[in-house]
């Protein structure tokens, strides 16, 4: 059997221009409606008035919200763009500070060593050095020790070289303290890089045990940065590395120094001879060298901030080019890491600095706009994610490109 022929012309012939009746829609390449607002993008040169107020704001600066929208930022503090009215959404504060600048509000803090400045030992107490210099190896009990060579230190007043430090694994905090050997670290100081590889050996070998010694099981913060620690061993991110770098540095700078034992042969001052403390039968290092580890650490820790905020700002300059979830991982990781060790800063800023005004100036500093800028950006990029209670890996996985560190650490 043959098919049927083909039916022609079986309907009235129309005109070609018959078509121009119908509404002609165009789609533009990136499938958004035509009357949907072009972000960051303009027709024509800018007006006289226009191209001055532009030039205002890029020697101003345009604030962080209009920065991440594309919008167009004014000179108002906040600009009209934060207003109430216009950001009920928007969480960062109108700022037009650089994510690389937010630890401003760490000029001139100083407590997490400076108790341990005014012990006596000063350029008007000390009268010399000993010539000779002698290894000892200084730790904080955690399997590793820093090498530092070591000399004699001559005074006036000998009382400066007590150590005093709270243990509070007690039914109630007990305060300890016990005179230690005169000595310095010799005449090159400590070695940075000494320090650096005594941090690393910590975050590569026992780390969740250090974790869990330190904050002594403490929920929230210990599951945080073993989080952290697990999803770093698993990317290899080195911005990570250098935060949680950044964790140890900070906590071990409040810490106090032990001397490994050195035989009976070289008996040191600073033996503990009591048996309620945690560190019964170690040999407390000498003040002076305490003093020293502690400037190097926290010069150490500084840097380290300092450093994780400018690649955080990097981070955040890529996700302004329109991907949200771009660098999500990397910035949750950094951003969890630096809140927890904020938080550890009030926490000891109240516990070590006797001026209540100073700690409320200092918390609020950071309060305001610092952890209003971290959590506001975080949460401005994470719209498209569930909330970490109805996380569900086979569900919303594909999110996040089904990344398995990250799935697992949500």
């Amino acid at each position: 059997t043959s098919s049927p022929p083909a039916r022609r012309n079986s309907a009235p012939r129309k005109s070609p221009t018959a078509k121009a009746t119908k509404p002609v829609i165009r789609r533009t390449s990136n499938g958004k409606k035509d009357t949907e607002k072009r972000v960051g993008r303009r027709r024509g040169p800018l007006l006289p008035e226009q191209r001055k107020q532009a030039s205002e704001i890029r020697k101003l600066r345009a604030c962080l919200r209009c920065k991440f929208l594309k919008k167009t930022c004014d000179k108002g503090e906040p600009c009209a763009g934060c207003q109430p009215s216009h950001a009920r959404l928007w969480q960062v504060p109108c700022t037009r500070i650089d994510i690389k600048d937010i630890g401003y509000f760490m000029k001139d803090w100083r407590a997490d060593y400076e108790r341990h400045a005014g012990r006596g030992v000063s350029v008007y107490n000390i009268k010399g050095f000993a010539q000779k210099e002698e290894l000892i190896w200084i730790t904080h009990g955690y399997g590793f020790a820093i090498p530092i060579m070591a000399r004699e230190v001559y005074v006036s007043d000998d009382s400066c070289f007590t150590v005093d430090w709270i243990e509070t694994e007690h039914e109630e905090p007990l305060e300890f303290d016990t005179r230690t050997e005169r000595m310095s670290a010799g005449s090159e100081g400590v070695s940075t890089e000494a320090l650096s590889e005594y941090l690393d050996k910590h975050l590569d070998g026992p780390f969740e045990e250090f974790i869990d010694d330190y904050f002594e099981g403490t929920p929230f913060i210990t599951e945080i940065l073993k989080t952290a620690h697990r999803y770093y061993l698993k990317e290899k991110v080195p911005v990570i590395r250098k935060a949680l770098k950044l964790v140890l540095a900070y906590n071990l700078t409040l810490h106090v120094t032990m001397v490994e034992q050195r035989g009976d042969e070289h008996p040191m001052e600073g033996l503990i001879d009591d048996e309620e403390s945690k560190y019964n039968g170690k040999i407390i290092a000498p003040v002076m060298i305490n003093f020293q580890i502690k400037c190097a650490l926290a010069d150490m820790w500084r840097e380290l901030q300092k450093e994780i905020l400018e690649e955080l700002s990097s981070l955040y300059s890529s996700v302004y080019s329109g991907d949200r979830l771009k660098n999500w991982p990397t910035i949750f990781m950094l951003a969890s890491i630096l809140l927890a060790v904020w938080e550890e800063m009030q926490f000891d800023c109240h516990y070590r600095v006797p001026d209540a005004a100073a700690v409320n100036k200092f918390c609020s500093d950071m309060e305001t706009t610092p952890v209003g800028v971290i959590v506001g950006l975080f949460h401005a990029i994470s719209q498209k994610l569930p909330s970490f209670t109805e996380w569900d890996t086979r569900r919303h996985g594909q999110l996040l490109n089904n990344n398995v560190a990250v799935c697992e650490a949500m």
